[in-house]
């Protein structure tokens, strides 16, 4: 990696607000609910994000194994053809297996977390070669152009159009982790990323890996004071939402709506470096993907009116450059 190659990380705020309003609703569904425990709940999932990146990067290790066996089974044949006993090896020694394979730091992360694809090999080697009769692998493997450019673009279809999609995978990560559904958009993603950031220069260990934080103290900070704060405020929001709600009772307004709406109040009057419209996409965002289609609106339409009378009566104080409307 290039020293200006800024460090991948996995976690980043989104990804923070989806875990602290899974451990909202575990707090609020829960009978004398302890905050502590679930707040080392809650970090405990996120250290899970960085096991599920390791799956999707040893499942990457795995084809190459899986393209090597073939190949090496095809020169056993009784009968083999000229073409298997000289196999076009450019798919087995691209340079993206190289690192992986080359890493005896990765080699021994995956077997002391004992990540391994081996119940799901006969799977896989069907998702191999359904992708060697693909339009792409077929170019790949033609084509002159030979470079860690081609390499890499090769291995990102493969996870993104077969591995990624695959319900196999999927159901078995599940099996490992039932919060890994949710999670896998972030790991693929920053095993996209580290995909493209392995180079030429590339040098033999584990620093073409993602790390699990950008800034752990910030972002630890970030996500406690955030499940904290709702909780604290939770009543005093809950009353100002009802009467920004258009007559509608407490009670009648979705458990996850007014979860996500709290935490949006607590964004806008306690995290003065967070910009409102940075606040109002998010939570909009969070409400199309976990509650019911109309909620975007609803919570859209509220939350207006709060930022308003919030702004008005001075409790929304944002500092630094860009944050003073």
């Amino acid at each position: 990696m290039s020293s200006k190659q800024q460090k991948i990380s996995l976690v980043n705020r989104r990804y923070l607000r989806v875990k602290v309003f899974q451990s909202l609703y575990s707090y609020f569904r829960t009978e004398n609910p302890d905050l502590q425990k679930v707040e080392r709940q809650l970090f405990d999932s996120v250290n899970e994000l960085n096991y599920l990146y390791m799956y999707l990067v040893a499942l990457i290790k795995e084809m190459e194994s899986i393209a090597s066996e073939i190949l090496e089974a095809n020169k056993r044949k009784q009968l083999p053809s000229p073409d298997d006993l000289n196999p076009n090896m450019r798919f087995v020694e691209n340079r993206v297996f190289k690192v992986l394979k080359d890493s005896e730091e990765l080699g021994l992360i995956l077997e002391r977390a004992k990540i391994s694809w081996a119940e799901e090999h006969d799977d896989l080697r069907r998702v191999f070669k359904q992708f060697k009769t693909e339009d792409a692998f077929i170019l790949y493997m033609t084509r002159e152009e030979n470079n860690i450019q081609t390499d890499k673009a090769i291995i990102e279809v493969l996870f993104k159009e077969k591995l990624g999609l695959n319900e196999v995978i999927h159901s078995s990560l599940e099996e490992k982790n039932i919060f890994w559904r949710d999670d896998l958009p972030y790991a693929a993603l920053g095993l996209i990323k580290t995909i493209q950031g392995i180079s030429d220069e590339q040098k033999v260990g584990i620093g073409f890996l993602a790390d699990l934080y950008k800034d752990k103290k910030e972002d630890q900070s970030f996500a406690k004071e955030l499940l904290r704060k709702t909780v604290d405020f939770s009543s005093e929001y809950g009353e100002i939402i009802a009467a920004k709600s258009d007559n509608w009772e407490t009670e009648r307004i979705a458990l996850l709506d007014m979860m996500l709406m709290k935490m949006a109040l607590t964004e806008l009057e306690h995290f003065p470096t967070v910009p409102v419209k940075v606040t109002l996409n998010e939570y909009i965002e969070l409400a199309k993907i976990y509650s019911t289609p109309k909620s975007k609106y609803f919570i859209n339409g509220v939350l207006d009116k709060l930022v308003a009378e919030f702004k008005k009566t001075k409790r929304i104080d944002k500092r630094g450059r860009g944050l003073v409307e």
